[in-house]
């Protein structure tokens, strides 16, 4: 492999030409890490030895590896630098749908190229992938494959030829909302339930599963009557508690009204008379949502006993996480503007809560039309 030096803003940088993701020659300009004062014999040395990484990583070692024996090399290292859920997300994705596709194909890691990857995410696609999940299946596959780049073992990622199927808006998965009148009937039916407080702060203030879990009552300021949303509880394989949210939008305080703060209030003094009850056998964690003992509930119990009291009282199949879209459903048909909305849902950008509740049910597109007809004083033919 040959190459030459050059220098660009200062610094020394090695042009050199290398297969491109189709196998064609491509000139790529990569850095010597040497600043323009280092002298030329410094940057020859760096010549010299990035070449020779060059040819030995593909020479040797990608041709020895497996494209999946290097995903999970690479896996290996990723639990050391992401949160264990998000791991565990990831290994799901790998083990459910990457390697029993690449493993029949048994690649070595530097024949990997984008026309298998366009393979894979087209099938992926067609089985009924939405577009949201294949990049999440993207993040390993990529990210993989990044890294060998990173160590010089592959010229260029053949994940960046890929073109994703393309989403129309209107396939896109819509989150359920029930109506005013369900909500309120879902709440009467399942007041002596244990999953009651849960559900309620799901719909009264939108909170999502992991806010719900991961409140506390030190998160609670009954004096200034505030809720304050900065702990989250999470599971995949591993239960997870942080005091973090699903971004820095999420981290926010929400107003208490008279109703809501009486519940809450009752319901702590209920926890309190529940703990002497239970004495020593009481587990004490503070948080809001728990079991008569103390015991906090868990996401996975939460998900499915949900959906267990939703088919006892025969109401519509929704998920947990839909008393959210409910939430912010119900505060739009009340007047909010969307920018109300994304503060009080905490989403980062209103385009999101927008893209969420740009429709509208039947009932406000009649509103809406009507309305139309008012100021234009249409008249029936």
């Amino acid at each position: 492999m040959t190459g030459s030096l050059q220098i660009r803003n200062g610094k020394y940088y090695v042009v050199t030409r290398i297969p491109d993701i189709s196998g064609k020659s491509k000139q790529k300009w990569i850095s010597t890490d040497l600043p323009e004062t280092a002298g030329k014999r410094k940057a020859q040395q760096a010549l010299r030895r990035i070449l020779s990484e060059l040819e030995q990583s593909n020479a040797v070692y990608s041709q020895e590896i497996t494209f999946i024996a290097w995903i999970d090399k690479w896996m290996e290292q990723k639990k050391l630098e992401v949160r264990i859920n998000t791991w565990e997300g990831y290994q799901f994705y790998l083990e459910k749908h990457i390697r029993p596709y690449f493993q029949q194909l048994n690649l070595s890691l530097s024949k990997v190229n984008a026309q298998h990857l366009q393979g894979y995410f087209n099938l992926k696609a067609k089985e009924g992938q939405s577009l949201s999940t294949l990049k999440k299946h993207n993040a390993v596959i990529r990210g993989a494959l990044q890294e060998a780049v990173k160590k010089r073992i592959l010229p260029l990622n053949p994940a960046d030829g890929v073109t994703f199927p393309k989403q129309h808006r209107q396939d896109k998965f819509k989150g359920a909302a029930y109506t005013a009148e369900q909500a309120q009937k879902l709440l009467k039916v399942i007041r002596n339930d244990v999953l009651y407080p849960a559900v309620f702060l799901g719909l009264c203030y939108g909170l999502r599963k992991s806010e719900v879990l991961g409140l506390r009552w030190k998160d609670i300021d009954f004096k200034a009557e505030e809720l304050h949303v900065i702990n989250t509880v999470t599971r995949m394989k591993t239960h997870i508690e942080h005091e973090a949210t699903k971004s820095a939008a999420s981290r926010r305080a929400l107003k208490l009204i008279p109703s809501t703060k009486k519940y809450l209030q009752q319901l702590h003094k209920e926890q309190l008379e529940q703990r002497l009850l239970f004495g020593e056998s009481y587990t004490v964690t503070d948080h809001v949502c728990v079991w008569p003992d103390g015991k906090p509930l868990s996401p996975d119990y939460v998900s499915q006993h949900f959906k267990k009291c939703l088919q006892k009282y025969n109401l519509p199949i929704i998920r947990f996480h839909d008393l959210r879209h409910t939430a912010g459903s119900l505060l739009i048909s009340q007047g909010m503007n969307i920018k109300q909305v994304q503060e009080f849902l905490g989403h980062e950008k209103s385009s999101t809560t927008l893209d969420i509740y740009a429709h509208i049910d039947m009932q406000a597109k009649k509103e809406t039309a009507d309305a139309m007809g008012e100021v234009l004083k249409l008249e029936a033919v």
